[in-house]
């Protein structure tokens, strides 16, 4: 059960770090270096979030999703749960 819980926590984390990418692409395309102004919308779907996806079609990234993000921390505290039910090698 450890391997399992350490193999979802390495996955969850690399989920995590392909949500930064998408969301900084995505949004840098429109905000430039002011990517901060779409903060937000990396964990939440909001009215201004959702103009992007209307404008989806002009770039070259794909419409970001703060469900990737969500998909990810669900399987890191998986696997966190997974681990610490483990049983203690000694």
């Amino acid at each position: 059960m450890a391997k399992v819980g350490k193999t979802l926590i390495t996955v969850g984390f690399l989920i995590f770090g392909g949500a930064v990418a998408w969301w900084f692409l995505f949004f840098e395309q429109y905000f430039g270096g002011d990517v901060k102004r779409a903060s937000e919308c990396f964990y939440f779907t909001s009215d201004s979030c959702s103009l992007g996806h209307t404008v989806e079609f002009v770039g070259s990234v794909p419409a970001y999703s703060p469900v990737a993000l969500w998909v990810a921390a669900s399987i890191f505290v998986i696997g966190v749960v997974l681990l610490s039910l483990a049983p203690l090698r000694r």
